[in-house]
C-alpha cells in the first residue's frame, strides 16, 4: 500500500479581533454564529440570523466556568468591558479547513476536539461556528470559525490576560504549535476514515513547494463574491490559483520525467553489464528475439529487403548469432576466471606445504 499523499488544502490561520482596527467582538461573535447579539457598548444589534451556510455552533469552557460564559451574548459583551484600552485585542479568530472527505459529524468532532486543547491550553472560552461552503464558491469549502477569549475564564468570570500569543517572540512560536495541533486532530480522523491523505501544518517554504499562496477574502469580498461580483482580493486569489494549478502540473511531469530518467538509466545499467549467470543470458536473448518472433508471427510488419541487403529473417539469425557468441564468450571468461583462481589456490596451498620442508 502506498503511503498517503498531502493535501493542498490545510488552512489554519490565527488572528487578532483588535478595537484599534475599529472591530466590535460582539459583531464578530454575530457574523460567525449566525445570531442576532447585542452590542451594549456601541448601543446597536447585530442581525446574522438571515445568513446561510452557518451548519453548527457550540460553546467550550473550562469545567468551572459560569453559566453565563456558554450564553454568546453576554460572554462576548463581557470580552468588551474587560478591555479599556483603545487598541486592546478583544479576542482571537482561528479559520481551520475542514476535509470535504469526512463526514459531517467528523467535522465537528476535529472543532470540538481543537476548541477543547484550546480551553485546556489557555484556560479561556471557545465559541464555534462550522460554515458549509458558499452557493458561488469552491464546493470544498468546509471550515470552522474558532473565536476565543484572550482572558482566562475563571469561576467569577474573565480573569488575567494570556500573554503568549502577544508576545512577538513567543507568538509565532505559539501559532505554529496550534497549526501543528490542529493538523495532527485532523491527521487522525483521516487515518480513521481511511483516507488516502494527510495535512501537513507547514507552509509551502518549508516544505521546498513553489506555490503562491492566496489570501483571505474578508467579509466585505466575500459578500461581493456572493452577489456575483468579482472582488480585487477574489482577482488575486484566481490568478494565485490558477499559477498554483500549473504550478503542480510541472511539479507532476517533472516528478515523472525523474522517475522515466531513473527507469531509464536503470535498464542502461542492466544491459551494459555482464549476464549474472546463464539463466540471466539466455533471459536477455529471449528479450532480444522477442521483436524478430513477433515480426515472424505478423508477417509483412517488417519489409522483406532494407539497406543493407539483408532479408528480415537473415538480419534475425545474424542477432541471434551474435547473441550466442557474447554468452559463448561471457561464460568462457567465467570459466578462465574460475581456472585462475583454483590455480592460484592449489599454487598457495603447494607453497604453504614446504615452508616446513628443509632444503
Amino acid at each position: 500500500m502506498s503511503a498517503p499523499s498531502t493535501a493542498s488544502w490545510y488552512h489554519c490561520s490565527v488572528k487578532p479581533v483588535s478595537r484599534s482596527a475599529g472591530r466590535s467582538v460582539v459583531a464578530a461573535a454575530a457574523y460567525r454564529l449566525g445570531e442576532r447579539l447585542q452590542d451594549e457598548r456601541y448601543q446597536t444589534v447585530h442581525d446574522y440570523t438571515r445568513r446561510r451556510g452557518v451548519e453548527c455552533t457550540f460553546t467550550v469552557a473550562p469545567v468551572d466556568a459560569p453559566a453565563w460564559s456558554h450564553d454568546a451574548q453576554a460572554l462576548w459583551n463581557a470580552a468588551e468591558r474587560a478591555e479599556t484600552r483603545k487598541n486592546s485585542t478583544l479576542a482571537r479568530d482561528v479559520e481551520l479547513a475542514l476535509p470535504s472527505l469526512l463526514e459531517p459529524s467528523d467535522r465537528q468532532r476535529i472543532a470540538e476536539q481543537f476548541a477543547a486543547a484550546l480551553v485546556e491550553r489557555y484556560n479561556v472560552v471557545v465559541s464555534v461556528a462550522i460554515h458549509q461552503p458558499s452557493r458561488d464558491g469552491d464546493e470544498r469549502n468546509h471550515h470552522a470559525h474558532i473565536l476565543f477569549t484572550t482572558r482566562e475564564m475563571t469561576s467569577e468570570g474573565l480573569g488575567k490576560k494570556t500573554r503568549i500569543l502577544d508576545d512577538r517572540k513567543t507568538g509565532p512560536q505559539e501559532v505554529t504549535k496550534l497549526r501543528e495541533l490542529a493538523a495532527d486532530i485532523i491527521n487522525e480522523h483521516l487515518a480513521a476514515a481511511n483516507a488516502d491523505i494527510r495535512v501537513d501544518h507547514r507552509s509551502f517554504k518549508d516544505r521546498g513547494i513553489e506555490r503562491e499562496p492566496t489570501t483571505h477574502l474578508g467579509p466585505a469580498a466575500t459578500e461581493m463574491e456572493r452577489r456575483g461580483e468579482q472582488s480585487e482580493r477574489g482577482d488575486v486569489n484566481r490568478d494565485a490559483a490558477q499559477g498554483n494549478r500549473e504550478t503542480e502540473q510541472n511539479q507532476t511531469l517533472l516528478a515523472e520525467r525523474d522517475t522515466l530518467d531513473k527507469a531509464i538509466e536503470a535498464e542502461r545499467e542492466r544491459i551494459s553489464s555482464p549476464p549474472a549467470d546463464p539463466e540471466d543470458a539466455l533471459e536477455r536473448m529471449r528479450e532480444a528475439a522477442e521483436p524478430f518472433r513477433e515480426a515472424i508471427v505478423t508477417e509483412g510488419a517488417v519489409p522483406n529487403i532494407e539497406a543493407d541487403g539483408l532479408t528480415w529473417w537473415q538480419r534475425l539469425g545474424m542477432r541471434l548469432a551474435e547473441k550466442a557468441r557474447n554468452f559463448a564468450i561471457a561464460i568462457a571468461e567465467k570459466a578462465r576466471s574460475f581456472w585462475r583462481s583454483s590455480e592460484q589456490e592449489r599454487s598457495h596451498e603447494h607453497n604453504h606445504d614446504n615452508r616446513g620442508i628443509d632444503r
